[in-house]
This record gives structure tokens, C-alpha cells and sequence, in this order.
């Protein structure tokens, strides 16, 4: 559903509860020829979530870490940058506002499914009862 032919889709696709994990490529932000490219795919992204689901939480996570080493703290300002109104969506990560992992080395892999299943545990949507017969649906 990320394409742009399935953009005017969002709204069924998008709903007002559960957990978004929105990811980009780091090494996008850090290059100046795709930086701006790549802010804009974050922040429509941003928008769309909170558009949609504004109560709703969002893990962003940035792929290659690993090619980055010395970028992650200029990847951090350009993403705290880019969700400072949408901090309230964002969980954190220690220091930072994202999850920089790296599929390749197998770098914070552990760390992101904790938050992922840390978040879902507090999620209140959750523990709502959901009628039998959309079990059948499902």
C-alpha cells in the first residue's frame, strides 16, 4: 500500500488503531542529492498516519545503519526534525527517534521487536472486545 496508485486507499487501509512502522532508507537522508526526496516520503507518511489514526503509534526505523556509523546522530536531528508534531506518535528509541537497524548485519533487530511488542502490550485497542462474528470474517 505505499505506492502512490494506492495513496487515495489510505483511508481503508489506515486504521485508527494499532502500530505503524514506518521505514526509510538512512543512507537516503544523509545523501544531499536524495535528502529532500526522501524527508518528503517520511513526512507524507507522518501526515498520512496521523491523518488517519492520530492516536495511533508509530516506530520509524531507518535501514542501513551499518554503511552510517558516523550518521546516525545527523539522521536523528534531520527525524526529530521532521516529527516534532508528530512527537506525541513517535515512540522513542533511548536517545533517539528512530530504530536504526541494518537487515544485511542483523544490527538492532532484537531491539526493534522488543519495542514493537513493548508497544502493542500497551496498546488499549487491544484489550477491546471485538464480536464473534468478525472471527468468521477474519
Amino acid at each position: 500500500g505505499g505506492q502512490e496508485v494506492f495513496y487515495t486507499m489510505h483511508h481503508i487501509f489506515l486504521t485508527q488503531t494499532g502500530i505503524y512502522v514506518l521505514i526509510f532508507d538512512t543512507r537516503q537522508l544523509l545523501d544531499i542529492k536524495t535528502r529532500e526526496e526522501s524527508k518528503q516520503y517520511v513526512l507524507f507518511w507522518l501526515r498520512s498516519i496521523n491523518l488517519h489514526a492520530p492516536d495511533a503509534s508509530v516506530i520509524l526505523v531507518g535501514t542501513f545503519c551499518a554503511e552510517i556509523h558516523k550518521g546516525i546522530r545527523t539522521v536523528n536531528k534531520i527525524v526529530r526534525e521532521l516529527c516534532r508534531v508528530y512527537m506525541a506518535q513517535v515512540k522513542p528509541n533511548g536517545n533517539l527517534n528512530f530504530f536504526p537497524i541494518d537487515n544485511k548485519e542483523g544490527l538492532n533487530i532484537k531491539e526493534l521487536r522488543t519495542a514493537i511488542e513493548s508497544t502493542a502490550r500497551e496498546d488499549q485497542s487491544i484489550k477491546q472486545q471485538v464480536w464473534i462474528r468478525w472471527m468468521a470474517f477474519l
